[in-house]
């Protein structure tokens, strides 16, 4: 997440367009809306997160994403 958020977004449009379908397009275009807030997040506390605790809220957001875009886990 050291990463500028216009980078991060960069990233994730070049996973939509690589993604095999539509849910797939569709979980990383709600994944890359969410990542601006995490951001803020992460900016806002007072200690910089952990690189566990970075990791774990990235896999929840795309967790969240995948629901929200109507994805069920296999």
């Amino acid at each position: 997440m050291d990463r500028e958020v216009e980078e991060l977004h960069a990233i994730v449009a070049r996973w939509v367009i690589d993604a095999r379908d539509e849910q797939e397009r569709a979980r990383y275009r709600v994944f890359g809306s969410g990542l601006r807030e995490l951001k803020c997040r992460i900016i806002a506390r007072h200690t910089p997160p952990t690189q566990e605790e970075i990791e774990i809220a990235l896999t929840v957001l795309l967790l969240l994403a995948g629901r929200r875009a109507g994805i069920t886990a296999h």
